[in-house]
């Protein structure tokens, strides 16, 4: 090992050996004899003698101005160095020994040669730091040592370091150990920073629980490394842009999914750039960027995904509905939704309803067990569901309908009510029923009187309709004129008998029902004990309706036309004489029939005779009474009278509030008996309807 002390005794040595260089032949520094010249024999004219100059054998040395003193850039004291391949242990002796008057040591395992020139003068610290990354390049490091400075190799510098702590003086050379405490980043994640802006072996420890980083480096390094973390140490959430977004709709994970393609999260450029939280118990995402100008378009793409996801999440909607009842209206929207074949069927949702409240659900058709979904499809089931089936409910007392579905699928279901809900098409109906006395004129019936004077009543056959193949002959359609017309036609040659003639209102589609009558008790079931002869015999009595009973049922088509369906009844009561049944026997005469007629026109339906014999006699007072003389002053009137029954009905269609104020005044006029509809009159109602 060479060591090195700072005294004048070592440069004398140095330039004692090189005193006799360049000195003449013939004697040396040292004493040593030197060679002679020979003189040959040739004599005066012979050949040039030759000679010899023994050089020294080394063929570098020092330039006299390696070290030169003068002013560095701050003012100091500096030195100028200039030093060109030169050993270790000589470098180390001019700046350690000679400028610096430290006692160093240099270990014998460092080897190689290290170039130290500057152009200006350096101070004494700027010339310690050039030092010590030129050993660095060599496999070096200044170690301090109590009272001295070794040179080791690199591998040996950390072991043998004695300065080690979270401050280390700066102002001294060599290896150091420093212990850095993080504040917010990892020391892991440090680590992996400080190995690429700095050798890899400068990190001897990391340690992530208590978060701090152990490096070793001399001056340089260690200022290099602090500055490192000073950039990257630094409160990142400070600096970072939050936003929580509620959701409405969505399911957190799945939109957080959705998001990380769209911002090119999953490894995309954005990875480390932005982050979606999903929080399932606020049911909200968290965003986390270090891009402030990433929030607004975060912001617009949630509301978009959450949006389109709400139109698939299960809601409630009230329908108020405007012209139809509820439970109509209801029934109607069940037979649209109904995913199975029409008809009875199961029900597949059920709503549990309030009072009043009528629960509509959409049938699966046919008679099989209600559709359940299996267990593991319950619990896989998606976030957001694809499709449902619609739950409807009529709330009867508030005429409005509960819809539970899908926004998407509620629009659909909209158009389909917006269709439904629409003001209803109405018909007037008028009709007549009599009954008409059969005379000797009229012996076969009101059908051959009206083909006998079918110029005169305009009456046609209908022998298309429905009813014409069931009752041939019972029906005709009046082209002209009206059922006035024709009954007091049929009164000038019978007597006719208006039994009723009501006029009804009523909504397409729906039955129109006209009674007028008693209800009329009889017996249909009689049971007493078998056991007790006292017992009591019980009667089960059933009230029937008798009297003038009409339904009739209009059917509007698109050609404008009306479809009847007529259910017309007359029924009298008598008394039962072909059975011991404390019961009254009731007579009927019905019709029923469907027909099809234009708006305005007069059906005219008949053929309903029936038979009453009359059993009589005349007699005088007095002389009538006598027995067998008696006959002579009496007669018998027996007698069978024959009545027709006949029905005239006339649809009119009312479409809308104008044709329904319309058919309101003409009916009003027929009770204005011999009041004359003057302008003044008509103006009148004009101003009561419009101040309605």
């Amino acid at each position: 090992m060479l060591a090195g002390c700072a005294s004048e005794n070592g440069d004398e040595r140095w330039n004692a050996l090189m005193e006799g260089v360049g000195k003449p032949a013939g004697s040396s520094a040292h004493g040593y004899p030197t060679s002679k010249a020979i003189t040959g024999a040739r004599g005066p004219n012979s050949a040039p003698r030759g000679f010899a100059q023994i050089g020294t054998g080394e063929f570098t040395g020092e330039s006299l101005s390696a070290i030169s003193a003068g002013k560095a850039a701050d003012g100091s004291e500096g030195y100028t160095i200039n030093l060109v391949d030169a050993p270790i242990a000589q470098a180390a002796k001019k700046i350690l020994g000679d400028i610096m008057g430290y006692n160093y040591l240099v270990d014998p395992k460092v080897t190689g040669n290290i170039t130290l020139q500057t152009s200006s003068p350096m101070s004494r610290q700027s010339l310690l730091d050039i030092l010590e990354v030129s050993l660095a390049t060599n496999g070096a490091a200044i170690v301090k040592k109590a009272d001295r400075y070794e040179i080791v190799p690199i591998s040996e510098a950390t072991a043998s370091n004695a300065i080690i702590g979270s401050r280390v003086p700066m102002n001294e050379p060599g290896m150091k150990v420093q212990v850095l405490q993080l504040n917010y980043i990892g020391a892991d994640e440090m680590r992996e920073i400080i190995e690429q802006v700095s050798k890899k072996s400068a990190v001897l420890r990391t340690d992530p629980t208590r978060n701090y980083i152990v490096v070793a480096g001399n001056n340089g390094e260690l200022a290099a490394i602090r500055e490192a973390i000073s950039v990257f140490d630094v409160d990142w959430m400070k600096g970072m842009s939050t936003a929580l977004y509620p959701l409405k709709a969505s399911q957190p994970q799945e939109l957080v999914k959705e998001l990380n393609s769209v911002f090119g999260v999953d490894g995309g450029p954005n990875t480390k750039t932005i982050r979606f939280i999903p929080n399932t118990r606020l049911n909200a995402i968290l965003a986390i960027t270090s891009r402030p100008s990433y929030l607004p378009r975060v912001t617009s793409w949630i509301a978009k995904l959450d949006k389109i996801a709400e139109t698939n999440e299960e809601q409630l909607f009230v329908y108020e509905i405007q012209n139809r009842p509820a439970a109509e209206l209801a029934k109607v929207l069940q037979s649209v939704l109904a995913t199975g074949p029409a008809g009875d069927g199961t029900v597949v949702r059920q709503s549990v309803v309030a009072p009043d409240l009528v629960a509509e659900t959409v049938a699966a058709g046919g008679e099989g067990a209600p559709m359940e979904m299996p267990p593991e499809a319950a619990v896989e089931a998606p976030s957001v569901p694809v499709s449902s089936v619609p739950s409807v409910v009529a709330d009867i007392e508030n005429n409005a309908l509960l819809i539970s579905t899908t926004a998407r699928e509620y629009q659909r279901i909209e158009q389909i009510l917006r269709q439904l809900d629409v003001l209803p098409t109405q018909v007037f109906l008028e009709a007549i029923i009599a009954e008409v006395s059969l005379n000797d004129e009229l012996k076969f019936g009101l059908r051959w009187y009206f083909e006998h004077n079918s110029d005169a009543f305009g009456l046609s056959d209908l022998a298309s309709g429905a009813v014409a193949a069931s009752f041939p002959g019972f029906n005709w359609t009046h082209l002209a004129g009206d059922a006035q017309m024709a009954l007091q036609a049929l009164s000038s040659v019978t007597n006719v008998k208006v039994i009723s003639s009501p006029n009804l209102m009523v909504i397409n589609n729906q039955q129109a029902k006209l009674q007028v009558g008693d209800q009329v008790p009889t017996v249909t079931q009689t049971s007493t004990s078998t056991t007790s002869a006292d017992a009591a015999i019980v009667n089960s009595v059933e009230l029937k309706d008798t009297g003038i009973i009409l339904a009739v049922t209009p059917r509007i088509n698109s050609s404008g036309r009306v479809m009847l369906d007529i259910q017309q009844e007359v029924s009298n009561v008598v008394e039962t004489t072909t059975s011991g049944i404390d019961s009254p026997t009731i007579q009927q005469r019905k019709i029923s029939t469907r027909v099809v007629v234009n708006d305005g026109e007069s059906l005219a339906l008949g053929g309903l005779i029936q038979e009453k014999k009359s059993l009589g006699q005349k007699k005088m007072p007095v002389l009538g009474d006598i027995p067998v003389f008696g006959n002579a002053f009496k007669s018998k009137t027996d007698g069978i009278n024959r009545t027709e029954l006949i029905i005239f009905i006339r649809p009119r269609i009312v479409r809308d509030v104008q044709e329904a104020r319309q058919v309101t005044d003409e009916f009003r006029q027929q009770f204005d008996f011999g009041r004359t509809d003057t302008p003044g009159r008509r103006m009148q109602r004009d101003l009561v309807r419009v101040a309605n």
